[in-house]
């Protein structure tokens, strides 16, 4: 992030942290709040400025590495998911041997 955008660079490094962590509810807030202050600082600077242009670049990279991330830590997820035993056919809870209710004529 350029130094005139610290709040960008903290949310960002705070963003990391928290997908580093898998700590998925804090990252849905942190990358709204980290989608608003880069977009209220492309805002602030002037169209064709080098600074908008990386900023934009290095958003572009945040969220393509926080996507990464997110994918990586879900098939992890399921790989451990999968590998769970599975229940023994005693421990199962048994249909009910007929409905709950019944019509009679």
């Amino acid at each position: 992030m350029t130094p005139s955008e610290p709040a960008v660079s903290e949310t960002a490094g705070r963003l990391r942290r928290a997908l580093e962590r898998g700590s998925f509810a804090q990252a849905r807030v942190l990358l709204a709040q980290y989608g608003g202050q880069t977009e209220a600082a492309l805002r602030r600077l002037p169209p064709g400025s080098a600074e908008r242009a990386e900023l934009a670049r290095e958003a572009g990279e945040m969220l393509a590495w926080a996507r990464r991330m997110a994918l990586a830590s879900r098939a992890a997820a399921a790989t451990r998911l999968a590998r769970l035993p599975r229940p023994v056919r005693a421990y199962r809870v048994a249909p009910p041997s007929r409905h709950s209710f019944e019509l009679r004529a």
